[in-house]
């Protein structure tokens, strides 16, 4: 990547020398003799990396960099000394440095450290662009919800969002939509840049899935042969989904309920505690408040999944959401398969509007898809969809 690189040194040498080296790599570099001269020039552009000279007269290094991290703190910085001590790297390091270089009469050091800094500037780029892509795909408009029960929801789910509540609960048939909901109340939280995570407890059952939601320490238990971080520690931040924990056993969801109750946990085999930093979303197809389907649910996480309840309604209870829903499908899946113009006909509307969809909206997708592929008119009609599809 060509990058926008400063060199801050107060010698005339270090810096005609550096900037050349870095120039001929196709870099565009500026430099400046005093700390005074680097800040002033951060009115006008924001470097995306910088190499700084430790030992000046009037503002040094540190002092430099502390000043410069109120203004941009996603410059990286590469602190350069004739002279190092531990103590100095300590205290670049905690103001934000990203390297510390010793000067060499022929920079014979500058070059690794280019490679590596570039490299880390591409990687937070790709990162940071997946998270706006990431945005973009689950932001609030993305959700269909022209019915009041979905508005509801949507109301609900900002609300927690700004609150940043610790633990909700999204309750829904099979199919309404839990993860992609989850997923909207992830990106559009304070916590959108950190990771968000998705277990199943459909897909894993007992010490298997207790490992992988806490993780384990060497030996805890036969072919533990080291230690293993769990999805508690890899959603550090962010958001943990735990779909279907009805399925949790009792002891495992007593252990869940007390992680979020304290914010902290053990792995499994030890006894360090670990804080937890991430919130979680707990769903699952069972309505505890109905009769009998509380007994599914250790008494300690019931009382949590009360508190922060959101009942997703089936697309039966939804209809007005169901052709704004086929429609972004067929736009969506029109574009996959290379006709993004398809639009339903009236015919097509009696059948949707007048299903009873008991997959709710992964059985609308899986009929959408089906159809998109044996339609071959402009408009989706009722005849390419199969009798199977629509019998009430």
């Amino acid at each position: 990547m060509r990058a926008t690189i400063y060199v801050t040194d107060d010698e005339q040498s270090v810096c005609s020398a550096l900037s050349r080296r870095l120039t001929k790599y196709g870099h565009l570099v500026r430099s400046f003799n005093s700390g005074e001269s680097l800040l002033n020039a951060l009115d006008f552009e924001i470097p995306d990396l910088l190499f700084l000279d430790l030992k000046m007269p009037e503002m040094d290094g540190l002092e430099t960099l502390k000043r410069l991290r109120e203004v941009t703190p996603k410059t990286l910085v590469i602190l350069l000394t004739a002279y190092g001590t531990i103590e100095d790297a300590v205290a670049a390091m905690r103001l934000g440095a990203y390297d510390f270089l010793i000067k060499s009469v022929d920079f014979s050091t500058v070059e690794p450290a280019l490679e590596r800094a570039l490299n880390f500037l591409e990687l937070r780029s790709q990162v940071e662009y997946s998270a706006l892509e990431k945005q973009r795909q689950y932001a609030w408009d993305q959700v269909i919800a022209k019915s009041q029960s979905m508005v509801k929801v949507i109301e609900q789910l900002k609300s927690l969002a700004v609150q940043e509540a610790p633990v909700i609960f999204l309750q829904g048939e099979v199919g309404t939509g839990k993860e992609f909901l989850s997923r909207v109340f992830h990106y559009n939280s304070p916590r959108h840049m950190a990771p968000f995570i998705a277990v199943s407890c459909n897909e894993q059952r007992g010490p298997l899935l207790e490992s992988h939601l806490f993780g384990y320490e060497r030996g805890a238990f036969s072919g533990a042969s080291q230690a293993k971080p769990g999805s508690f520690e890899h959603a550090d931040k962010g958001t943990l989904l735990i779909d279907g924990v009805e399925h949790l056993p009792f002891p495992v969801q007593r252990s869940l309920a007390e992680a979020i109750s304290t914010r902290s946990f053990c792995r499994m085999g030890g006894v360090e505690q670990f804080p937890i930093t991430n919130c979680f979303v707990l769903a699952s197809t069972i309505m505890p408040s109905q009769s009998g389907q509380g007994k599914n649910f250790h008494p300690e996480l019931l009382s949590l999944l009360r508190s922060n309840q959101i009942s997703i309604p089936p697309l039966r209870e939804r209809r007005q959401d169901i052709i704004p829903l086929a429609m972004k499908m067929i736009h969506a899946y029109g574009e996959e398969i290379g006709r993004p113009k398809l639009d339903i006909d009236y015919s097509v509307t009696a059948v949707l509007g007048n299903y009873k969809f008991p997959g709710n909206i992964r059985e609308l997708e899986a009929m959408i898809r089906r159809a998109l592929l044996s339609s071959q008119g402009p408009a989706l009609t009722s005849l390419d969809f199969s009798a199977d599809d629509y019998i009430m």
